[in-house]
């Protein structure tokens, strides 16, 4: 598996556990590709947007770590992929992250609202008194992730896995070619 574009670094002679050793290892790493045939590892921008594509001798790895919130979800990103559920006016990632845990997905992905995007927000001086209005968006289920796409202020992530399971690293092998 490969993901479309997002290249940074390119090292070659490496094996894939030194791949994800120096991602994890890159703060501005979000994810990995490694070639086994040709031994060269690919490191992934933070902003990397594209397809999953079969590609032979290759798999794909994310730099994810349960302790760290920055690593752990995937700002200014969706995921695409089969959805499990849905649903609109979800306050906020958090809550669309423990309803997609309860149905089962693997993935989840928000956005706020089109009203409600904080690029399109004009700032305003507030009172003190007033307190800060609920952002509402929309949250998808994702079983399979077909693709990242770059969508500011969205965000996505992995459903954790129970916490005996750490994870430092997560790989993606659905099938060798």
């Amino acid at each position: 598996m490969s993901i479309e574009g997002g290249n940074y670094r390119r090292i070659r002679n490496f094996v894939d556990r030194e791949c994800a050793k120096e991602c994890i290892e890159d703060f501005s790493c979000f994810g990995y590709e490694w070639n086994s045939e040709e031994k060269i590892c690919y490191l992934k921008s933070r902003s990397t947007s594209g397809k999953l594509i079969a590609k032979p001798n290759t798999m794909v790895g994310f730099c994810q770590d349960d302790e760290d919130e920055v690593r752990y979800r995937l700002q200014d990103h969706v995921i695409v992929g089969p959805i499990v559920m849905e649903a609109d006016d979800v306050p906020d990632g958090e809550e669309c992250k423990e309803n997609c845990r309860k149905v089962g997905a693997l993935y989840y992905s928000w956005r706020p609202n089109s009203d409600n995007q904080r690029s399109n927000v004009v700032p305003v001086e507030e009172e003190e008194d007033d307190e800060e209005q609920e952002v509402l968006g929309h949250c998808e289920c994702i079983s399979t992730m077909n693709e990242l796409r770059l969508e500011y202020d969205a965000f996505s992530g992995f459903i954790p896995i129970p916490k005996h399971k750490h994870r430092r690293s997560i790989l993606l092998r659905p099938f060798e070619i």
